[in-house]
């Protein structure tokens, strides 16, 4: 959404918060626009408990205003890349007003003392933005998940029926290709539960879902490899909407000194195989039921960009984090990428058939990814 034709904000509304540092970007808004969540039930056992737990409150936080997201430029041109602006736009609206996109992004310029308005196409730099909500908007912020594990263990079935129905749908992994061995990865996590799981639907993808719709649909589903279901589960990567059916793969983990992380793992950074960050993925049969819509993407993809550039302003809000089961559910060994033998036992099995099956593959999707790349640089 274009920014709107707004004239500068005079000189007698300084940049708030304390100093800035020099080579950082922070995103702010302005604490009396927000309004913080209740309390929640301590189990949220239906849907008004679930509507409870998310409907702001009266209350304000301290100050003049919160911190959302800070960091280096470096790390946010990283992911902004061709969108500049756009991109921290998006975010903003994610956090603040998913459904409405009431609000218009400004930044403090310092030299002319003033906060001017940002369209979609100027460059990021290391300034303080801020997300400037119409008088009388009150909103409450997008809730963090922060996917807890915990020991015990809930056997239901359902996970096994997700897995099965998801792999079945799109036969093969979103990002590489393979399509054997698979994992199931869910969007939202399984202890969020079914009524905060409707909620993310119908807030991120403007449709109303199912009034039974279950966290265990496959719509919360993509199967991908081991590796890669690893770094979605932790939000350590997500996937950014391009166009229909068009994602492009970000990375938000650090890799170790002298490795990278590429569609098939953490390898050495002179490998051969192509880097995850900037790789395309789709949904490998997109005339298909229930293929996830762009706007679970959207949520989890915030939930990355949350993890690695939240502000502790706004990571310590009262009630900002998700309610989650504390429980251990049945298929978490998909979820925790885990390399305890105990719950995998079969791993060395599983990973050798891997390779054996994989290589040839790999190989071909490696050659037609270098021809890609080709065409892209």
């Amino acid at each position: 959404m274009s920014a709107p034709s707004l004239p500068p904000i005079p000189p007698s509304h300084p940049a708030s918060g304390p100093p800035k540092p020099d080579g950082i970007l922070e995103l702010r808004v302005n604490s009396p626009s927000v309004r913080l969540y209740p309390v929640p039930a301590e189990h949220i056992s239906d849907q008004p408990l679930a509507t409870a737990a998310m409907t702001p409150g009266n209350v304000s936080p301290a100050g003049e205003s919160i911190c959302l997201l800070s960091g280096p430029l470096g790390d946010f041109l990283r992911y902004s890349r061709q969108e500049a602006s756009k991109w921290l736009i998006d975010l903003a609206h994610d956090i603040c007003d998913p459904v409405h996109l009431r609000g218009s992004l400004l930044v403090w310029k310092e030299q002319q003392k003033q906060w001017c308005p940002v369209a979609n196409t100027d460059p990021l730099t290391a300034s303080r933005y801020r997300y400037d909500l119409p008088a009388g908007v009150t909103v409450g912020l997008s809730k963090i998940s922060h996917r807890e594990r915990k020991s015990a263990t809930e056997v239901t079935g359902n996970a096994t029926t997700m897995a099965n129905r998801v792999k079945a749908r799109d036969g093969e992994c979103w990002v590489t290709a393979v399509s054997d061995p698979l994992v199931n990865s869910h969007i939202c996590p399984k202890r969020m539960e079914d009524h905060f799981a409707r909620m993310i639907y119908e807030t991120f993808t403007s449709l109303a879902p199912a009034p039974n719709l279950s966290i265990f649909h496959e719509i919360f589903g993509i199967p991908l490899t081991n590796s890669l279901d690893a770094w979605f589960d932790k939000y350590e990567i997500g996937l950014r909407f391009v166009s229909l059916n068009n994602y492009e793969c970000h990375v938000f983990a650090i890799a170790p000194p002298n490795k990278v992380h590429t569609i098939f793992g953490v390898l050495p950074i002179s490998t051969r195989y192509p880097v995850a960050h900037g790789f395309p993925a789709c949904p490998p049969q997109p005339q298909a039921n229930y293929v996830p819509p762009a706007g679970l993407f959207r949520w989890h993809y915030l939930q990355c960009v949350l993890k690695k550039f939240a502000h502790n302003n706004h990571k310590n809000l009262p009630n900002i984090y998700y309610s989650e089961l504390p429980l251990r559910m049945e298929g978490d060994s998909d979820d925790d990428g885990t390399d305890s033998e105990l719950e995998w036992p079969s791993k060395g099995l599983d990973l050798g058939r891997d390779v054996a099956n994989s290589l040839e593959e790999r190989e071909e999707r490696h050659l037609a990814t270098a021809r890609w790349v080709s065409t892209t640089v």
